[in-house]
């Protein structure tokens, strides 16, 4: 546990204002397009949904690191949620700008899942390219 000395920030308060932060722009970006954001009480995970009346996105957020591991309960369970809402999962990280991943992106890693960030470049996604396949097989069908 870190102590706040001068200028310097506990590592508990400095992680909690990292995710306001990324919560308040995770909400920001995706009300821009018409959707209401609801944060969802999960234990040990942050998770939101979206939806627009059409289609519901299930995020689970991720402070920004190079490597994470996920518990495989935690995954399933994300994944159940998201059946259950009829919600597309993504799972949500934020450096400069939120960064969205699809379950897919996820490696096995024994008893936990694996996303390594550099790894998975090309399955990133920004929000506005989310929406815009989803409006675009709207329109096919």
């Amino acid at each position: 546990m870190w102590i706040l000395v001068g200028r310097k920030l506990s590592k508990q308060i400095y992680e909690a204002i990292v995710v306001m932060r990324q919560i308040a722009e995770m909400r920001k970006e995706v009300s821009q397009h018409g959707f209401d954001v609801r944060m969802m009480e999960v234990p040990g995970m942050k998770v939101a949904i979206a939806g627009d009346g059409e289609v519901n996105y299930l995020f689970m957020l991720l402070p920004f690191r190079d490597k994470f591991k996920l518990k495989k309960r935690d995954v399933w369970l994300f994944k159940k949620l998201s059946y259950k809402f009829k919600a597309r999962p993504f799972l949500v990280t934020f450096d400069k700008m939120l960064s969205f991943y699809p379950l897919h992106a996820l490696e096995e890693g024994g008893e936990h899942f694996e996303l390594d960030i550099r790894n998975s470049r090309g399955l990133m996604f920004s929000f506005d390219t989310i929406v815009s396949e989803q409006l675009q097989q709207r329109l096919v069908v």
